[in-house]
């Protein structure tokens, strides 16, 4: 309705985003019809949807880290502008007002985008879709990075919009939030609507009922699994950023899940741990040795340490280099002597991994890109199995691949532990993923572990209720 604030709920993989997508015109809907001022829509170009006044907030960032504040916000609203030059000293004026309302002080519009912080940046994705003028306007887990002062600023900014007339279509995991601001929320469960409610008399309890339903009550894991040797101990981690004190134990030949919210710091850890961010305080020990905290990822890779990231794409892959290149990248001392490079050894020892693998691949001159998703994520695989690693650190190993991919994915995981003592920190937003594949969970929430789930207790309820409760800090309370 008109001038309300929806939400969406559900847990990770019922549909909300996919629907946000649709509505936006980001992903094609595969059948049914959506209605806009009573006028079924016919054309669902992004284009024309935001000239209908359709507006989003995604998740992922898209700001352009090269371009200052003004740059960034004047890009949103070209298609507005008339004429073909930009008064840039009138611009910023305009984005300093706008920004002043809003009660943000602390961001410049001659500032970088570079030099803000992640909460800073999800506040300036969320202005710029609202500069559009905006009748609809969509807003994808838009507190997942937010500090509290930006929190208070976009709960002020929703009053206001309300105010104004315009629709707001709120998607988030934090029950207390979606209570707080909602007129009604909508729960979806395994893509399908479950209902719709009135924001009357309803609490955390039970909207999280409707949104697990029955199931998750089972305990889904199967592999027996015998600690023994400790392989790796993390003691008081943090990175000055995100991380806070963070400590837990690896076992060899473990599964350890990791799981929580859109930026609760997981992805964080693994890269502290992998040395790609750097760790201000707290020490790592590999197998009784301590790891220098100035770590590099090559030493991390000499050590036993591989990381298998959660953007393939962005950091995992060379697409344009063939499929020899990407597998043997990271461990060319195991093909190479005195520097020389021996091809023939290359060509097949990566045939046999990719026979093991599972990869469906022409030639091995192919180059990455020209893999399906599926395929891409298994050479990606077997770029980390090359190293022969203590420690496989996956991220989101089954992101953006299908289903049968992802069974043969898991196929994998298994068995690499069973087949030998490599350990595994699997890092997942899907709960029934990591209580399937899990000897033991941990959760993480604000950058810090909240929980560790062992044996019957690792299953869909326990583990997605602990990080849906309360948040440990106070809220902003905003009367709307």
């Amino acid at each position: 309705e008109k001038g309300e604030v929806h939400s969406l709920i559900g847990e990770n993989g019922a549909g909300k985003s996919t629907l946000i997508k649709i509505l936006c015109g980001v992903v094609n809907k595969d059948s049914g019809d959506i209605y806009y001022e009573n006028q079924k829509i016919q054309d669902f170009r992004p284009y024309t949807l935001l000239q209908m006044g359709i507006s989003a907030a995604f998740q992922e960032i898209s700001l352009l880290n090269n371009l200052t504040v003004v740059q960034n916000l004047s890009v949103a609203t070209l298609s507005q502008k008339k004429g073909f030059t930009i008064n840039w000293k009138k611009e910023s004026e305009e984005i300093e007002s706008f920004l002043t309302s809003l009660g943000v002080e602390n961001i410049k519009p001659d500032t970088p985008v570079s030099w803000l912080n992640p909460s800073q940046k999800q506040l300036l994705e969320i202005v710029k879709s609202v500069l559009r003028q905006p009748k609809v306007l969509c807003l994808d887990e838009p507190t997942s990075s937010l500090a509290e002062k930006e929190l208070t600023i976009l709960f002020q900014l929703l009053k206001r919009l309300k105010n104004e007339q315009t629709t707001v279509i709120f998607v988030s995991h934090k029950l207390d939030e979606v209570l707080q601001v909602s007129d009604r929320i909508t729960v979806l469960r395994d893509v399908k609507k479950i209902d719709t409610l009135n924001n009357e008399n309803l609490n955390e309890s039970i909207l999280f009922s409707l949104m697990v339903g029955d199931k998750g009550i089972h305990q889904a894991h199967k592999r027996q699994f015998l600690a023994k040797e400790k392989i790796l101990v993390i003691n008081n981690l943090s990175d000055g950023k995100k991380l806070k004190s963070i400590s837990f134990d690896l076992y060899k030949g473990e599964i350890l899940g990791l799981t929580g919210l859109v930026g609760a710091g997981r992805s964080e850890l693994a890269q502290t741990i992998f040395g790609y961010k750097h760790r201000r305080q707290g020490s790592i020990f590999l197998d009784g040795e301590t790891l220098p905290p100035n770590l590099t990822p090559s030493e991390a890779i000499r050590k036993g340490i591989v990381y298998l990231p959660e953007d393939r794409k962005e950091l995992g892959l060379y697409l344009d280099l063939n499929l020899c290149y990407n597998t043997s990248a990271c461990s060319l001392d195991q093909i190479a002597q005195r520097g020389i490079i021996h091809f023939k050894k290359e060509i097949e020892m990566v045939e046999k991994l990719f026979t093991k693998l599972g990869v469906r691949y022409k030639t091995h001159r192919q180059k990455a890109f020209s893999l399906s998703g599926g395929n891409q994520q298994k050479v990606l695989f077997g770029k980390s199995l090359f190293v022969r690693p203590k420690i496989l650190i996956l991220d989101e190993p089954t992101r953006g691949v299908d289903v049968g991919s992802k069974r043969e994915i898991y196929q994998l995981i298994f068995d690499l532990v069973n087949s030998s003592e490599t350990s595994i920190i699997l890092i997942s937003s899907e709960i029934e993923e990591i209580c399937l594949l899990s000897d033991r969970v941990l959760v993480m929430k604000d950058g810090g572990l909240i929980k560790e789930f062992r044996g019957e207790e690792i299953n869909e309820r326990t583990i997605t209720g602990c990080y849906l409760q309360n948040r440990e800090r106070n809220r902003p309370s905003i009367a709307f």
